[in-house]
């Protein structure tokens, strides 16, 4: 429990494949988004990735801010079924997600192909903003290696941490709520009985 840019000291330099992690969206946390790439362009190994989920409305800002340290390589979508946000300010119907893509250097594997849309279902059990834990487990996968460690800068509802519990995969996660941290470890030692099972 404790903000990243402060506990992420712990974590030993280019130790981490990927961070895949969930920012807030409103303006007052853009910051964060550059905060968690020069953290990124300690901790990752070369050719490793950071994938962020992010607002439309910030991208432009978003993108400049997080190459100050890492490379921007792709924007993949995140489509969602059921009811769609409308974004009264815009006009806009919103279909769809944006999910950054920056890495250290060059990717380090070009051999296994990315697909730049994913799509997944609507889980909210945990708390409001909980992404699916498909669209985790997809990049996940094929992007780590088998003991390679993933990072969540904003664990929330623990969508991270159980995607690479379910690969195998090691992991770290912060969350600065307590609140919200407990409620993630809940569901992280419920899906861990799960897997025992």
């Amino acid at each position: 429990v404790g903000d990243f840019r402060n506990e992420a000291d712990e974590i030993a330099d280019e130790t981490v494949e990927l961070i895949f992690t969930d920012p807030p969206y409103d303006r007052e946390s853009a910051g964060l988004y550059e905060d968690a790439a020069r953290v990124g362009a300690r901790i990752l190994k070369p050719g490793g990735s950071l994938i962020c989920y992010c607002g439309h409305y910030l991208l432009p800002d978003i993108i400049s801010a997080m190459q100050k340290h890492l490379r921007y390589w792709w924007l993949n979508a995140c489509v969602h079924g059921g009811e769609k946000a409308r974004m009264e300010q815009y006009g806009v119907v919103v279909g769809w997600k944006p999910m950054l893509w920056f890495v250290k250097g060059a990717r380090g594997d070009r051999q296994t192909f990315v697909s730049d849309v994913v799509s997944g279902s609507r889980e909210k059990e945990t708390m409001e903003w909980q992404q699916a834990v498909g669209e985790a487990t997809y990049y996940i996968e094929k992007l780590t290696s088998r003991n390679g460690l993933v990072v969540d800068f904003f664990a929330g509802g623990g969508t991270t941490c159980v995607a690479a519990k379910r690969l195998g995969r090691p992991w770290l996660a912060f969350e600065k709520d307590a609140g919200t941290a407990k409620k993630a470890d809940d569901r992280i030692l419920a899906e861990k009985k799960r897997i025992s099972k």
